[in-house]
């Protein structure tokens, strides 16, 4: 994305608002684009689809994890969410370790239940937020399923290839065409496979700019 461009609409991934309802215990990267008065955030249905799974499933393990300090009076880093019966995936994993690292240095039970309930309510709060402030910026486009399975030999998660599909579409329908996203592994990895793909497939219209969020805060920035 050239420093000189500075879009009026973005499309972004589930990522980027799982990481501004969880900004105490990660980087917190996704704010400044979420809440800026220059840039108009865009989603599709199966963003919102996911972010409310992720956000669901991780309020049933925040709700695990207050139990388990609560029996016993067990320690947060003995929590291990593999023995208990919540559901985890892969990055869930990462996320409950960065809780574990930030709050196992603090001696006070009580002051980690009392950070962790606090997190809860906060991280309930902006989900709400980002469900109402984003109703009116959904879209819905339209793409060929085909799209869909071909982007599928490259980016091994359905829920991403929907959504790449969902951002090209928008781009193909008048969208700005970039598309922010923090998926290393599985969407910035692979950029250049991507963009090649959308070109050979449906023609340059449907082209997206894969960008992180701090290159559009960057180009906004640099206009000001």
């Amino acid at each position: 994305m050239a420093s000189e461009d500075s879009p009026e609409s973005v499309f972004v991934d589930t990522c980027i608002l799982v990481s501004f309802v969880q900004r105490e215990w990660e980087r917190n990267r996704s704010t400044a684009i979420l809440e800026s008065d220059k840039v108009d955030v865009v989603v599709s249905p199966n963003v919102l689809n996911e972010f409310n799974d992720v956000v669901e499933r991780r309020r049933d393990i925040y709700e695990d994890l207050i139990d388990f300090l609560l029996e016993n009076e067990g320690q947060i880093e003995d929590y291990d969410p593999g023995e208990r019966r919540v559901y985890i995936g892969q990055n869930d994993a990462t996320h409950v370790r960065n809780i574990q690292m930030t709050l196992a240095s603090l001696d006070n039970r009580q002051e980690v239940l009392r950070r962790l309930r606090r997190f809860v309510r906060a991280a309930g709060k902006r989900a709400d937020h980002l469900e109402s402030s984003l109703e009116d910026s959904t879209v819905d486009p339209l793409a060929p399923f085909s799209l869909e399975l071909a982007l599928g030999r490259i980016i091994n998660n359905g829920a991403d290839v929907r959504i790449v599909t969902d951002a090209a579409g928008w781009t193909a329908e008048g969208g700005s065409g970039i598309f922010a996203t923090l998926d290393g592994d599985d969407i910035l990895e692979y950029t250049e496979e991507i963009v090649d793909l959308l070109a050979d497939e449906q023609g340059s219209d449907w082209v997206i700019d894969i960008v992180l969020p701090k290159e559009v805060e960057a180009s906004y920035q640099s206009m000001s």
